[in-house]
């Protein structure tokens, strides 16, 4: 059988597909259990299309996690609608939906998926002590708050990314916490993280 060539479109089609379809088995069997063959049979495709896309399925999960960011983004710029900033209640309400949302995939990876994606990422993606990795960590929330109303001047830039960051664990390490509590837990990280990054009375 000839080679299938894809077109650039088909190709991109494809891979959305698979990172859709990818992140449903994730959030059904975990990233152990969401294999290559599910993957792929989810998408309708061939085991050996995935490694026209993918090196590996961890490569792929970062793919996920670069994927929600780049629909993230969407949304905020969606929000913005034109405007130069959004209200502090639109950025509450987008901070919230970005950790808390059912399409956050670190709710549904586990301490030791995140040591295997972190070995096959670059480190200015995952390690915080990489000069190139607070770069970009920085430009990401500038980008974020220089868009919201009533940011507090004395910002602390790394106190913020380290309780996102926080809850983001919790979500990872939930097995180590009181579930029945999890959620209220969450919701005073964000009450202090909202008086942290927004004036006093917003």
């Amino acid at each position: 059988m000839p080679l299938r060539v894809f077109t650039l479109k088909e190709r991109e089609e494809l891979r959305v597909k698979m990172l859709n379809e990818g992140f449903a088995l994730i959030k059904q069997h975990g990233m152990t259990h969401a294999s290559v063959e599910k993957i792929t049979q989810a998408a309708g495709l061939g085991k050996s299309t995935f490694y026209n896309f993918f090196s590996s399925k961890e490569q792929f999960v970062t793919e996920i996690i670069e994927f929600q960011r780049d629909r993230s983004k969407q949304y905020f710029d969606q929000i913005l609608d034109g405007r130069e900033k959004m209200t502090a209640a639109e950025g509450k309400a987008y901070l919230k939906k970005i950790v808390f949302s059912r399409d956050s995939i670190y709710q549904y990876l586990t301490a030791e998926d995140m040591e295997k994606l972190k070995a096959v990422s670059p480190a200015e993606y995952c390690n915080p002590d990489d000069s190139a990795y607070d770069q970009r960590e920085a430009w990401i929330m500038h980008a974020l708050f220089d868009h919201m109303e009533h940011v507090r001047k004395d910002l602390n830039i790394h106190i913020v990314a380290n309780l996102i960051k926080l809850m983001a664990l919790a979500k990872v390490n939930r097995d180590a916490l009181h579930a029945d509590a999890l959620d209220e837990t969450l919701e005073h990280i964000y009450e202090l993280l909202f008086r942290l990054v927004f004036e006093d009375g917003v």
